[in-house]
């Protein structure tokens, strides 16, 4: 039996002509000779036509017939149901398949359309309970200027900055991303962010590899080649500015983010 996966998993798919590269890393779970089935745990109190669509989406980039469902609410668990990927459709929006291979097809043409950057990483999003989508451009977020997708935005920058193998466009990810965020609203992920950024000055074992910031223990951090001595000082500027926050938020106090 194989379980859940850690790693992404990659994968050609051809939707309306168009090939992608898709990625994913919802858990895959395999009794041989049977097929694999793909493991979903939501919160709610119930499934929702956001829910089969994420399921359904999901199946579609594994390539998997059947997913697990299940979802829970207050860390108790409300329901399983095992559901067919070509019915999560009809249960979600009330088509078929094909209807929603016509959808898919509309919303991957417009992608184009609109992520006209070589090389440039981009943001889908659609609200639990709403309809529109809407795409953001990750090299071009405000600077200061804060809103109701300043800590989702975050988030996903730091779950992007592994990715990004160049050490100044990591940081300068990582900088516009942390810029409108507050110390006392948002300490732990103000927090992750200066740490992550603090690592861009640094190199570990002196290997240019990237490694995420939890993942680093008693490891020796090797100054890169350059100007080492402001390397060091922004280094230990940016893992103050982390430490404090999280100080802060264990220990309350005041201070500006």
């Amino acid at each position: 039996t194989s379980g859940g996966l850690a790693t992404p998993r990659v994968h050609v798919s051809t939707v309306g002509g168009t090939k992608m590269l898709l990625a994913s890393q919802t858990p895959l779970i395999q009794t041989p000779p049977h097929p694999p089935v793909s493991l979903h745990v939501k919160e709610g109190a119930g499934p929702t036509r956001g829910m089969y669509l994420d399921v359904w989406l999901d199946c579609v980039i594994n390539g998997v017939r059947d997913a697990v469902i299940c979802w829970h609410q207050d860390a108790v668990v409300r329901g399983v149901a095992v559901a067919r990927a070509d019915e999560l459709p009809e249960q979600a929006l009330g088509i078929g398949a094909a209807e929603m291979d016509r959808k898919a097809r509309h919303v991957i043409k417009w992608l184009q359309e609109q992520c006209d950057r070589d090389g440039g990483s981009y943001w889908l999003y659609r609200g639990e309970h709403d309809d529109k989508l809407m795409l953001f451009d990750m090299s071009d977020l405000p600077a200061r200027e804060p809103s109701e997708f300043t800590v989702t935005v975050a988030i996903v920058c730091l779950r992007l900055a592994p990715t990004v193998q160049n050490r100044s466009a990591r940081r300068e990810l990582l900088l516009r991303a942390v810029r409108p965020l507050s110390m006392q609203t948002h300490p732990s992920v103000y927090a992750a962010l200066h740490e992550v950024i603090a690592e861009t000055y640094v190199d570990i074992d002196g290997k240019e590899g990237v490694r995420t910031y939890d993942s680093i223990e008693a490891e020796t951090f090797v100054l890169p080649s350059g100007d080492k001595r402001r390397d060091t000082e922004m280094a230990s500027r940016h893992l103050s500015l982390a430490f404090l926050a999280l100080s802060r938020a264990g220990g309350g106090g005041g201070g500006g983010g």
